[in-house]
């Protein structure tokens, strides 16, 4: 019945959708469309393309794991440094898969999920310098500018973004919840998300949606409620091997196009597609194409081929959503309706229903709630979920055929009602609730401490906060530079002082910006940052701080493969915008309070820097930071076409990417939403 009931919806929103492009003339067309070379306006719309834009939108989004391979190749990079022992654990170490000093949204209860078996069984980690990529993109001519071929640059760069604060009645000065909502979609001109009013029976919503599966409002408010997510990255992709064959019964090789699957020997379906571009106002590259072929097992896309224990065997990938991307709009349709969101449990619910991982969050006139949503499959027990497993050892009654799975129960999905606060920006759930085997980043450092250090300090003791406060908070949260604040106070710990005096004009510097906020920010509209110089010591010496605190002890080939895969982190750069999500700060701040000898949980007794000496860590220290001075920020900050060597300010700044004939001016850089609700609901309606 909620399946029929949705594509109902679907067909008379369709229906809406063609009504009123009938009535478009050249006089009320858009003029987008002759700018991206359509003069004669949209098509005819289908209820394929919104499930189309639905699998796009979910894909980007709304998913997480699949980097099971890279954890195998990293897994061996450890066990080659530091022998079997010694390899696995300081490959646990890294991974900060349930790191318990990470910030989380639920704060107290525990969730387990992705335990790791006492012993691991099928586990299909590929022999060492055997895996070799599957490609996907097999021919093409010139390149779109909007880069990585037509698709590619239209997808968002950081898919992590969005955030919320959200704060009880208990601790509102009015006695009633306040949120404020921050989804975000990266940033174009015109925007991703429109914002829509959607009235009828059983439908009652105002906020945003995607143009195109937009029968309902997706994140905004009913008649008494409002709610908003942030994407979560909860595991859904999983990555397995399947033994290639030969079906005359001849001997495999990593070129067979046949794999073994339950008892038999099957052909690998092909899937082709080609894409085709022409120069319009909003690209002008040369006009070009490109054609996609994937092959696709009863286990998903094929990703790679390898030799496990000397046999060839191809690695596909499986998302739980697939085939099933439009089926969360059932979730999104009980959103919109009153009469089924009676409180925050119906809320969590009705989230529950949303197969895509988000983290969702509400608030009424008189509660709060949060809830973490996501098909996640019901794992073999014996399976270890960060690396690659054979697909005889895959989720429980799983059915190839229609890609359905046992999911874990309503009860196992990481939630709250009524917690003093909740503060989310794509960071982890829970205790128990182990990062995707794609994350390594979980761990004591995480961006979303600066929206909590803005809520605690507004609420602390007896005080309470108003809606104003909340909106200061995230505003605040939005221009710290998250090394400043988390980071750089253990280095100067460590470092203590310097006799080199360019040295020590350095660290006060970095000590005035850290006691200011360490923002990145310009108050008086100059044109500089308020803390220009420590801005820049703090950009150029980065690199070099974690590679004194980690290469020597890990050796050089080691330290890329940690940095490759964690990352160094997306600092505000070319114009990316939003910042400060994957990034390696966490395991930076733990070793530099191990050298300080201060208790680190889920970190080794001696620290990497120096290899277990402060001493020399803080010589190592103390060297980084020498060798990046005097900064040259013409070097550091190249500049482009759009910006000077040297311009600190404009290398930061937002640009919004023109998809039509509109543009939009730079901004300052800031850590903000696409779309924002700031709510306190006073009422409740009855129903």
């Amino acid at each position: 019945p909620k399946g029929q009931a949705l594509f109902e919806d679907l067909h008379n929103s369709t229906a809406g959708i063609n009504a009123y492009i009938a009535t478009l003339t050249p006089l009320t067309m858009p003029g987008e469309y002759a700018a991206i070379g359509q003069p004669l306006g949209p098509t005819t719309w289908k209820d394929t393309d919104a499930v189309s834009i639905a699998s796009l939108v979910g894909g980007i989004f709304g998913k997480g794991g699949g980097g099971e391979l890279q954890n195998a190749v990293d897994f061996q990079a450890f066990r080659k440094r530091y022998g079997r022992r010694g390899g696995a654990r300081n490959f646990r170490i890294f991974r900060a898969a349930d790191d318990p000093e990470a910030p989380r949204q639920v704060f107290r209860k525990r969730f387990p999920y992705l335990t790791l078996p006492k012993r691991s069984r099928g586990i299909a980690i590929p022999d060492a310098g055997t895996l070799k990529d599957q490609p996907v993109v097999t021919a093409g001519s010139g390149s779109s500018g909007l880069g990585g071929g037509l698709l590619g640059g239209l997808l968002p760069r950081h898919q992590s973004a969005s955030n919320a604060l959200v704060v009880s009645g208990r601790e509102s000065k009015s006695g009633h919840p306040l949120a404020v909502f921050g989804p975000q979609v990266s940033y174009f001109a015109p925007q991703i998300l429109m914002e829509q009013d959607v009235h009828g029976p059983g439908i009652d919503a105002r906020g945003s949606a995607f143009p195109g599966v937009n029968l309902y409002v997706e994140l905004g408010h009913g008649r008494d409620y409002a709610w908003s997510a942030t994407s979560a990255g909860n595991d859904i992709i999983d990555t397995f091997a399947v033994p290639l064959c030969d079906p005359g019964g001849g001997q495999a090789t990593l070129g067979s196009d046949h794999y073994f699957f339950r008892g038999q020997c099957l052909p690998f379906e092909v899937l082709t597609r080609t894409n085709s571009w022409t120069p319009n106002v909003a690209d002008q590259s040369p006009a070009g194409s490109e054609t996609l072929t994937a092959l696709r097992a009863k286990t998903g896309i094929v990703a790679a081929r390898g030799m496990v224990r000397g046999k060839p065997v191809a690695y596909t990938k499986l998302r739980t959503t697939y085939f099933h991307e439009i089926d969360s709009a059932v979730g999104f349709s009980q959103f919109n309706d009153p009469n089924f969101i009676t409180g925050p449990r119906a809320y969590q619910r009705a989230a529950y229903n949303i197969g895509y991982t988000f983290n969702w969050l509400y608030a009424d006139a008189n509660h709060v709630a949060y809830f973490n949503s996501g098909n996640n499959p019901v794992r073999n027990p014996h399976a270890n979920p960060d690396f690659p497993i054979f697909a005889s050892y895959g989720w429980k009654n799983f059915n190839p055929d229609q890609n359905t799975a046992n999911y874990t129960p309503f009860s196992r999905h990481p939630q709250v009602i009524d917690q003093d606060f909740m503060a989310s920006w794509n960071g982890k759930q829970a205790l128990g609730y182990r990062a995707a085997d794609s994350r390594w980043n979980f761990s004591s450092v995480d961006r979303v401490q600066m929206l909590i250090k803005g809520i605690k300090s507004r609420i602390r003791g007896k005080r309470k906060t108003d809606l104003p406060g909340l909106v200061s908070a995230m505003e605040q949260g939005g221009t710290i530079d998250l090394r400043g604040y988390r980071v750089l106070p253990w280095a100067l710990r460590v470092m203590g002082r310097s006799p080199n005096p360019q040295v020590r004009n350095a660290v006060a510097t970095l000590r005035a910006w850290m006691r200011s906020g360490a923002h990145r920010r310009d108050l008086n509209q100059d044109g500089v940052y308020d803390n220009a110089d420590a801005v820049a010591i703090m950009d150029a010496w980065w690199p070099k701080l974690t590679q004194a605190t980690f290469e020597p002890a890990l050796g050089p080939n080691l330290y890329k493969t940690v940095v490759d895969h964690i990352g160094l982190g997306d600092m505000p750069h070319i114009h990316q915008g939003s910042a400060f999500d994957d990034g390696i700060w966490g395991h930076v701040q733990k070793d530099l309070r191990a050298a300080l000898g201060r208790p680190v949980a889920d970190w080794p007794k001696h620290s990497y820097c120096g290899r277990g000496s402060r001493r020399a860590c803080r010589r190592a220290l103390l060297a980084s930071l020498r060798s990046v001075l005097p900064v040259d920020k013409t070097k550091l900050y190249s500049g482009d076409s759009g910006c000077t060597p040297g311009d600190q300010i404009c290398w930061d700044a937002i640009r919004f990417r023109s998809i039509g004939g509109t543009t939009q001016p730079y901004i300052n850089w800031v850590n903000r939403p696409t779309y924002q609700q700031a709510v306190e609901i006073k009422s409740r309606v009855p129903r």
